[in-house]
């Protein structure tokens, strides 16, 4: 997927999402603490895909609530006032239109947790319903160069935009894992750079931050795109913006969680 235009990124960055019902086709843990499922169905073979780091929102409704059918967007919005969901947002990793297929990663936090336990146990035709895809980060392949930078949770995104990148564009990706085992084979063009940081005991994002603060940036005019925890991504804007002089604009940094607090937010 490397090597489309600029503007052909940008245009599509904008496509609107939508409700899909679907079916988990596969589970296929991807390294220990990260599992890959497979959504299915036939609606999705006229899934329009963003790019970069578009992401779903995923419903979880009560145990009691019983779905009308078919569930569409119009019977979501009715049933609002008297059960809403509870929602998780994840990247998409892959799509396969021609056989109605998308596929997303989830780290795996424990069976505790709303959405990663439902991921560690789910199962070959269990249903997901999620509404997407949101807008995506538009590659700009006129800069210089860019850099990525971002915990586990940011990993399915940078793959993407390592992949869209054209092979001879600068790039360097900073990726901070637990562990050595929770490192994924990327697809990078022959310019690109990938620098894995093990946390092991550390706090999570400090060896993000060490390491960002250290980075060499190219000459030129670039971009930052980055993702992790929200008081990790406050440091790294305060670096790049206030520290090394880049335009805001130049920067596109996401709290992709908040440690201490749940990631509910409502329809």
């Amino acid at each position: 997927m490397s090597g489309a235009p600029a503007h052909e990124h940008r245009h599509r960055a904008q496509r609107p999402g939508r409700l899909h019902v679907t079916r988990v086709r596969r589970v296929h843990r991807v390294t220990p603490r990260m599992a890959r499922i497979t959504f299915a169905s036939e609606d999705l073979t006229r899934f329009l895909s963003n790019g970069t780091d578009q992401h779903v929102a995923m419903y979880f409704y009560e145990p009691w609530v019983v779905l009308p059918r078919p569930f569409t967007t119009e019977a979501a919005r009715e049933l609002l006032s008297r059960a809403r969901p509870r929602l998780r947002r994840y990247t998409i990793r892959s799509h396969r239109p021609e056989m109605g297929e998308v596929d997303m990663d989830f780290v795996l936090h424990g069976g505790d947790q709303l959405a990663s336990g439902w991921a560690e146990k789910a199962a070959p035709d269990d249903e997901a319903i999620w509404f997407g895809p949101s807008p995506a980060y538009p590659l700009d392949q006129e800069q210089d160069w860019t850099v990525l930078i971002g915990d586990e949770t940011a990993l399915p995104a940078i793959a993407v935009m390592l992949e869209q990148l054209p092979g001879n564009h600068p790039v360097q990706a900073l990726i901070e894992v637990a562990d050595a085992d929770e490192e994924l084979p990327l697809t990078t063009g022959i310019d690109a750079r990938v620098t894995w940081l093990h946390r092991g005991r550390r706090p999570h994002g400090r060896l993000l931050l060490e390491h960002a603060t250290r980075l060499k940036l190219p000459g030129g005019s670039g971009r930052v795109w980055g993702a992790a925890e929200r008081s990790v991504v406050r440091e790294l804007r305060r670096h790049f913006v206030r520290d090394r002089g880049l335009d805001r604009a130049a920067t596109h940094l996401t709290a992709y969680w908040t440690k201490g607090e749940t990631q509910d937010s409502e329809v």
